[in-house]
């Protein structure tokens, strides 16, 4: 077996031909892939039953690997879109059944394979359209270096990129609900917003202006993004107060429509993510370079053995349980309803 070594210490390619890999494998590693980067990564794919998490494990390694390809520094905009546009050409191939793994070829693709074969066989064709939404916001991405975007361009990037994000996750793990399209919505764009800003100096170092043009009027700033003093004016200016706010506000809908859900374990992992995303902004950490992440994440993953399969089993029974406490204190939660001005009665806080 040759092999490459990626930063997390994982396989990049293999010599074997297809039919000499495991089904196994070709779960388990994208798992291992998964668990390497950090606990918020893996926890989504003990969520589902067994072939809702499969098939996602395999989903969201291969569009985690390929976001790492394409978001390599100093890597030019022309190359990026070659290598997305090869990267299609490898998905359609897969959904027409016409795409055959070669020896040498990237791990990823045995992942994207075996994915949508999953796809074929358990699922129906608005995958389809979920897929090819998300690689339309990669190359958006791709062309909008130093291109300051208007606020409806950049929602519909937030909206290929995020919230097809959610829908696709919500689709494969089979949360069939009323509700799951607007969660999606809601914390697809909350989530686009907040990692915009959380990355916003490196993002702007290789050219992605996560400021729009309408929001830069509104507050009048006009130093260049490529100015140092941009981010200054940024503060200055209360930009990430009003997004935070905007963001929370996000959340809190969310929220409520969580309460509505019929699936208790949906319920609770929206409730926990909507926390885990407002912890930034609620504890005053919501600034360029800071992160979010779950708390008790690191202790889990110590717990759970290396078998990724065994790891599976038993991270779904507990998952349900991990997913019962919360992320953010009482104190914080109060906090959050005082910042959007929400007006809910007391008795209706506990359900917030």
């Amino acid at each position: 077996m040759k092999v490459k070594v990626c930063g997390t210490g994982l396989l990049l390619y293999l010599t074997y031909p297809n039919e000499c890999i495991s089904y196994s494998f070709k779960v388990n590693s994208a798992r291992k892939y998964l668990r390497f980067r950090d606990f918020l990564h893996y926890f989504s794919q003990m969520v589902p039953k067994r072939i809702g998490s499969e098939t996602w494990s395999l989903a969201w390694a291969y569009i985690r690997e390929i976001d790492d390809v394409i978001d390599r520094p100093r890597l030019s905009r022309r190359r990026q879109l070659e290598i997305l546009d090869k990267e299609w050409e490898v998905v359609r191939k897969c959904f027409d059944n016409e795409y055959e793994f070669r020896s040498g070829e990237h791990l990823r693709y045995l992942w994207l394979q075996q994915f949508i074969d999953n796809v074929h066989r358990f699922y129906d064709k608005s995958i389809i359209y979920i897929v090819k939404e998300l690689y339309e916001s990669a190359r958006m991405d791709a062309e909008r270096r130093w291109i300051i975007l208007n606020d409806g361009v950049m929602r519909n990037l937030l909206y290929k990129k995020a919230v097809c994000f959610f829908k696709l996750y919500f689709t494969l793990c089979g949360f069939k609900d009323a509700y799951v399209d607007k969660i999606a919505e809601d914390l697809g764009i909350a989530l686009g917003m907040l990692d915009d800003i959380l990355d916003l100096v490196y993002d702007l170092r290789g050219g992605y202006i996560n400021v729009t043009r309408d929001e830069l009027e509104r507050l009048g700033i006009e130093a260049d993004p490529r100015d140092s003093r941009f981010i200054e004016e940024l503060l200055r200016k209360g930009y990430f107060r009003i997004k935070g706010i905007e963001i929370l506000r996000l959340l809190l809908r969310a929220r409520k429509l969580a309460w509505r859900l019929r699936n208790e374990l949906l319920r609770k992992l929206v409730l926990r993510l909507t926390e885990v995303f407002a912890a930034p902004i609620l504890e005053d950490r919501f600034i360029p370079g800071e992160r979010y992440f779950f708390k008790g994440g690191r202790i889990l993953l110590r717990l759970l053995p290396s078998n990724e399969e065994v790891a599976y089993r038993i991270g779904h029974r507990l998952i349900a349980y991990v997913l019962s406490f919360p992320q953010i204190s009482s104190v914080l939660m109060k906090t959050w309803l005082r910042l959007v001005g929400d007006s809910c009665g007391e008795d209706r806080d506990s359900r917030i």
